[in-house]
């Protein structure tokens, strides 16, 4: 699996980049884990809207999700040109179930429901949802190909059931960071992860390698690793939307 950052700001982009969006690449799929501002337009650096199989959103703050609608017109724009023949299978937290319903009556689109301990194929990958602790319904995803795993948190607050499922075998962790130290008490009020708590997390759950993503504008992502990098001293690697990992 080739697993490439588009985006990986919080809750808007620095200049010129993009919110959470990471395009994982197979032989047989190409699948776009979270979809947030300006992901839309980095996409199309590395992929046309009519090779795109799947849009998987872990849930509806607009970082996450906010360019589907602009997807949905290049998925309709290369239908009429006769580019695609299908609409784009797309899979969605049923809540709210307002947001669901109009994306599910888009004909562009075949809206499916994510629901946890479920599981599903695009092409070759299999994707495994599991809930996350955030102000919103919200899930994480166990992305599999050839016996090798992406493990992605999306936005959680630390959990056990979060560990467990990291240590259930994990190549690559791709997980949100972001609180700093000083802010690891509230990040249960927030539903957000500190810099402690993603290197203990990738510590104690035995992991590969560690991509760290979900950075808020205002810090500098140096020390945001110098803060990881206190708790786990295995591969680190800060998201930047230069970053391309092969598993």
């Amino acid at each position: 699996m080739l697993l490439r950052i588009l985006g990986c700001w919080t809750p808007y982009p620095r200049p010129l980049e993009a919110c959470s969006g990471y395009l994982v690449s197979t032989a047989a799929a190409n699948l776009l884990l979270d979809c947030g501002h300006g992901i839309s337009a980095q996409l199309t650096r590395w992929l046309p809207a009519e090779k795109l199989d799947a849009v998987i959103i872990s849930h509806f703050h607009p970082d996450h999700y906010a360019d589907l609608y602009a997807i949905r017109h290049m998925i309709r724009g290369a239908i009429f040109l006769k580019t695609r023949q299908q609409p784009l299978a797309v899979y969605l937290p049923q809540e709210p179930a307002h947001l669901f319903e109009e994306f599910a009556a888009m004909p562009e689109l075949q809206v499916n429901a994510i629901t946890a301990g479920s599981s599903f194929m695009v092409g070759d990958v299999e994707i495994r949802p599991f809930a996350v602790h955030h102000s919103l319904p919200s899930f994480g995803f166990r992305v599999e190909n050839n016996n090798q795993s992406i493990v992605y948190t999306a936005d959680t607050s630390y959990s056990k059931s979060l560990l467990d499922e990291v240590r259930k075998g994990t190549d690559l962790l791709l997980c949100e960071c972001t609180l700093i130290a000083a802010e690891d008490e509230l990040s249960q009020q927030l539903g957000h992860l500190s810099t402690l708590q993603v290197g203990r997390i990738a510590r104690e759950g035995g992991v590969g390698m560690l991509l760290a993503t979900h950075f808020w504008p205002g810090y500098n992502v140096g020390m945001l690793q110098r803060e990881i990098e206190q708790e786990y001293q295995g591969k680190l690697i800060m998201a930047a939307n230069t970053v391309v990992v092969s598993i």
